[in-house]
């Protein structure tokens, strides 16, 4: 077997609610979608994600990097060479980014275990876990809004919300007393920092919260690594490193400085799946346990794979609320764990009318 085409969309999928965090709001996902066509008509589907301009690369070079550099490179060759696929389409980048690799690497995967017939948590050591372990999502609004949405989260089931802080400490802090007076004991917190933080500040406001009670996990408050080693020391809730979480190199120093007791895995920014494997590998080995982005469409089913069969995914993460799906059918939760579709492959379908359609818009 091997790749004949490849061929790229970008797409901006809008969110059911603008995400408000300390980078700025965010009303919709820009997405970059890839199909791999090969000899034995076999396609793969892959995805990616830009967060420009808060950080990583931004869609258009995502898909110029797709298209001109990434599909020469890999063109003609075997799609189960995966492992000798991703270090051809790295260099073809110069080694300057993952994010365009990630697309293809899960359309590999996908050819595979649709040509072997098997889903693609086989081909990655089949299942240890139930699937992705999933929290709510508490988006940061006025005080009395953010109480009303939260109690609606409570009743749906949720137990474990994540929210946003990183804005101003003060803010933070009164914004937070009143939730957890309004809500009390029924809900447990992730409050997210984005790295908003300076080290002052999150030392005087997350010791705060922690007084004031309800926290789980605080994720990603300041940027560097020191920074990140003086929190766990100076905090009794587990701290996760989310933003300084990109390679299996990234892993190993936030192990080695103890910066963390968590990691926040995006896979968009490793790669795909044997860089993420490799990553658990190295945390596991160091004690650290993972939560894993699951985001959307075909980012969720890989995650999904990714989760059910690495022992050390653990930690909850939220689902993308959006507004729309690029799959001919929607691939969503229906519990607090994400499991993998059961179909040969990633399990799931795209649109490609629907992907199409939102491309045409973002041209």
């Amino acid at each position: 077997m091997n790749i004949t085409d490849v061929t790229s969309y970008i797409a901006s999928i809008p969110r059911k609610r603008s995400l408000n965090t300390y980078y700025g709001d965010i009303p919709d996902t820009k997405t970059i979608t890839v199909l791999v066509q090969t000899d034995e008509e076999i396609t793969g589907i892959g995805q990616t994600l830009s967060h420009a301009p808060h950080y990583g690369d931004t869609a258009e070079s995502i898909k110029e990097n797709i298209d001109n550099y990434i599909k020469p490179a890999i063109l003609g060759k075997n799609p189960f060479d995966i492992e000798h696929l991703f270090e051809l389409m790295y260099k073809s980048i110069g080694k300057s980014t993952r994010y365009p690799v990630t697309a293809i690497e899960f359309a590999l995967w996908d050819i595979k275990g649709k040509a072997l017939n098997v889903p693609v948590y086989n081909l990655l050591g089949g299942k240890c876990n139930e699937g992705a372990p999933l929290h709510g999502h508490a988006h940061r609004l006025g005080i009395e809004e953010s109480i009303e949405h939260i109690e609606k989260l409570s009743v749906e089931g949720w137990t474990w919300l994540k929210s946003k802080i990183g804005f101003d400490v003060q803010t933070d802090l009164t914004w937070y007393q009143a939730i957890h007076e309004a809500v009390g004991d029924k809900v447990r917190f992730q409050l997210d920092g984005n790295t908003g933080y300076t080290l002052g500040e999150a030392v005087h406001a997350l010791k705060q919260m922690e007084q004031i009670g309800g926290i789980a996990l605080f994720e990603q408050p300041v940027l560097r690594l020191d920074e990140m080693a003086i929190l766990t020391e100076r905090l009794d809730t587990p701290l996760q490193a989310d933003e300084a979480v990109t390679s299996p190199r990234s892993v190993h120093e936030i192990a080695h400085s103890h910066a963390a007791h968590v990691l926040h895995f995006k896979i968009e920014k490793f790669g795909g799946l044997l860089q993420a494997k490799r990553m658990a590998a190295i945390g596991e080995a160091a004690g650290l346990e993972l939560s894993v982005a699951p985001y959307f469409d075909i980012m969720a089913a890989a995650a999904a794979h990714f989760a059910v069969s690495t022992p050390n995914v653990k930690w909850p993460a939220g689902f993308s609320d959006m507004g729309d799906t690029l799959l001919s059918s929607p691939y969503l939760p229906t519990s607090q764990v994400l499991t993998p579709p059961e179909k040969p492959g990633l399990g799931v379908d795209i649109d490609e009318d629907k992907m199409r359609f939102y491309a045409s818009k973002w041209d």
